[in-house]
């Protein structure tokens, strides 16, 4: 059998309603030289309903029990055909022309990673469109991501299967999983490019399943003590004022204005960000994501 140029890798769980549209997105993409890997999580739906009616040989479901998107992505990869992975959430889909675009940056190296801009669904018939801009050369991936307050979401990222065979997926990681298997790609050489055009839509319509703020402290506080020899003084400082912050400020608030100030006197976290992330830790849930839809409903893109 000829390897197809992309796998598609679909992690899912409990998503057997969203994930049609998911499907089809990649079912319509202008290039057609794919194979679709779907893993399902343990899932207490059944995914395998909707992936059958579309009856695609280049479809294949792999069941496992319930251990992660991270152990799930990692399932996709180890099984995958393609020279190139590209990875959907399943409750994102992709933009018509997703592969036809990344295809046309390659041949890339098996040290470049691809990824791109996209459009932030939050369910008010707007886009927001993130990141604000592209990595620069040579630029340290955790001080963009932690420092500029930079977005590299997985839905977008598309890398050779070589190398994300030999980087992999924490699949220890309930959260944040993106943000470590960006740095882990970074300590093990590879550089990232950004197709500045949106590709991809990421689906953030809803606050369910959200992690509280004592488990998100804890785990973001575990993560930081286990990778932050990868992470350089101004990323280790803007992690804990970006991420660790939010999370820190209602539980130990006078370490997290702490931690405020330092990321914005010594790690370049503009005001506009810090501001930012006071309201996120402060405000309840409900009306800051009503003031921010507010805003992408007013000033986003249709």
């Amino acid at each position: 059998m000829t390897e197809p140029l992309f796998t598609v890798v679909i992690p899912t769980f409990n998503r057997e309603h969203l994930i049609e549209g998911t499907i089809n997105s990649v079912l319509k993409q202008d290039l057609q030289d794919f194979e679709i890997v779907i893993v399902d999580d343990g899932s207490n739906d059944n995914p395998g309903r909707v992936v059958a009616r579309f009856n695609d040989d280049r479809m294949r479901l792999i069941r496992q029990p319930n251990a992660g998107g991270g152990a799930a992505r990692n399932n996709g990869i180890q099984n995958a055909r393609g020279q190139y992975i590209a990875f959907l959430d399943s409750d994102d889909s992709f933009l018509p022309n997703k592969l036809s675009r990344c295809a046309r940056e390659f041949p890339i190296s098996d040290d470049l990673v691809l990824y791109s801009a996209m459009n932030v669904d939050r369910g008010v018939e707007k886009f927001w469109i993130r990141p604000d801009r592209a990595i620069r050369e040579n630029e340290d991936v955790g001080e963009y991501l932690f420092c500029a307050n930079q977005l590299i979401q997985t839905s977008t990222i598309v890398l050779s299967t070589k190398l994300a065979k030999r980087v992999m997926f924490d699949p220890t990681l309930r959260r944040g999983q993106d943000l470590d298997f960006c740095i882990r790609l970074q300590a093990a050489g590879a550089k990232f490019r950004m197709i500045e055009e949106p590709l991809t839509i990421w689906l953030d319509n809803t606050e369910a399943g959200r992690t509280s703020y004592v488990s998100g402290y804890e785990s973001s506080s575990k993560w930081l003590e286990k990778c932050q020899h990868l992470l350089t003084r101004k990323a280790l400082l803007g992690y804990r004022a970006t991420v660790l912050g939010y999370h820190l400020a209602p539980v130990k608030p006078f370490a997290a204005a702490a931690d405020f100030f330092k990321g914005w006197a010594f790690a370049g976290v503009s005001s506009r960000t810090i501001a930012r992330q006071l309201l996120r830790a402060y405000m309840p849930r409900a009306m800051y994501r009503a003031i921010v839809n507010s805003f992408v409903a007013r000033f986003g893109r249709v």
